[in-house]
């Protein structure tokens, strides 16, 4: 677990086209893991005490132990923005 601040970047999404989007929305709190292909993003959101949780992601650009990762889902790219180290180890996938 580890503090960020992710910043939607791009948006794909249908339902973009009818409702704005919310592109630049910035969402801070705690990634839970390493975002993996496959499984959707959850970021604990800080201090509502909500989650966001993304769609399916297609892809991570970044090294896991950077400040600074993209992270590509169905739907949206955003960018995060890592802040201090990990409460617990985060592993990408592999390990």
């Amino acid at each position: 677990m580890v503090s960020v601040t992710a910043r939607k970047i791009r948006d794909h999404s249908l339902e973009r086209a009818t409702t704005g989007g919310a592109l630049g929305r910035v969402y801070t709190g705690y990634l839970i893991s390493y975002p993996f292909v496959g499984r959707g993003m959850v970021i604990f959101r800080d201090p509502h005490g909500h989650r966001m949780i993304t769609t399916p992601v297609k892809r991570v650009l970044g090294e896991p132990g950077g400040k600074m990762i993209y992270v590509e889902t169905e739907n949206s790219v955003y960018r995060l923005e890592i802040h201090g180290e990990p409460l617990f180890p985060m592993r990408s996938p592999g390990e």
